[in-house]
């Protein structure tokens, strides 16, 4: 049989854009609920086809890097969220770091942080506290979760739990690594453990939160990192994934990208059926 993981990045109540049992997400990704179900529908119809699972889950403490809370504008407001700090802004005192956090050592970090990302021709997003360490929005999806649950259930294997973000002062859109790596901190390193269970199967559905952003970063460095042949085992469940708005276009040269790669592009409805096939034919 086959051996076949699923990689769910990120697939939290914080990015899904129906409330769960009146909470309010954070940052809600249009289409995620739709996805969720999808993905849910997917584990239930075809789980024994599907050998092991690995979730990942984006994890913050209120104060973080990346947080708008944590940066003050030129009049001492708090920045609206999705504002965009740069190198310049930061120097011309448009924005700085609020007074609790902004000491010498950290305000050095912070400039050459900036400088770094410059460098990389990357944007520095401030997002509103998301997936915050005991909240509602760090939860997966309802309705995963229960499928999920049963899956393990069906299997006796347990789902791959692997938690990314904590360190404030990083941001982890991927999977695999911060985009800098703290100093010290190993958990913002490459994670060669994940890397190296990804490298046995033979195929790796991949899904989640958001398309555009770390889903797109965690296959990203899945190949970079992982060896060459990894792209033939990779297979993008494109209805079981959606984009941050103002994203669509990048999102789908992305897509288009992979697939010039050698990365399939492909429905839940098409994998049902292929893994349905595997398992009765072992």
């Amino acid at each position: 049989m086959t051996h076949t993981q699923l990689l769910i990045i990120d697939a939290q109540n914080d990015f899904c854009d129906y409330p769960s049992n009146g909470y309010q997400p954070a940052l809600p990704v249009p289409g995620a609920y739709q996805d969720f179900l999808r993905l849910s529908r997917l584990i239930r119809l075809a789980g024994t086809g599907i050998s092991q699972v690995i979730a990942t889950l984006d994890t913050h403490h209120a104060i973080d890097l990346a947080h708008n809370m944590c940066w003050r504008d030129e009049n001492g407001k708090i920045p609206p969220p999705f504002a965009l700090v740069s190198i310049t802004g930061l120097l011309a005192g448009r924005y700085r770091l609020a007074p609790g956090l902004a000491s010498q050592e950290a305000s050095e970090y912070v400039l050459q942080y900036l400088q770094d990302l410059e460098q990389l021709g990357r944007p520095f997003t401030l997002w509103p506290p998301h997936c915050l360490i005991g909240s509602p929005g760090n939860n997966l999806n309802a309705e995963l979760a229960i499928a999920l649950r049963d899956w393990e259930a069906q299997h006796f294997t347990p789902v791959s739990v692997i938690q990314k973000g904590e360190n404030i002062w990083t941001e982890n859109f991927s999977a695999l690594k911060a985009v800098i790596p703290y100093p010290g901190d190993p958990t913002t390193d490459l994670n060669q453990p994940l890397l190296n269970m990804l490298l046995e199967s033979d195929n790796i559905l991949v899904a989640g939160q958001a398309s555009s952003h770390c889903v797109k970063e965690t296959v990203e460095d899945i190949l970079r990192f992982g060896s060459p042949e990894i792209k033939n085992k990779l297979i993008m469940l494109t209805d079981c994934m959606s984009p941050v708005p103002g994203f669509e276009t990048s999102t789908a040269k992305f897509l288009d990208d992979l697939q010039w790669q050698g990365v399939r592009l492909a429905s839940s409805e098409e994998i049902v059926s292929e893994l349905i096939a595997d398992s009765q034919n072992s």
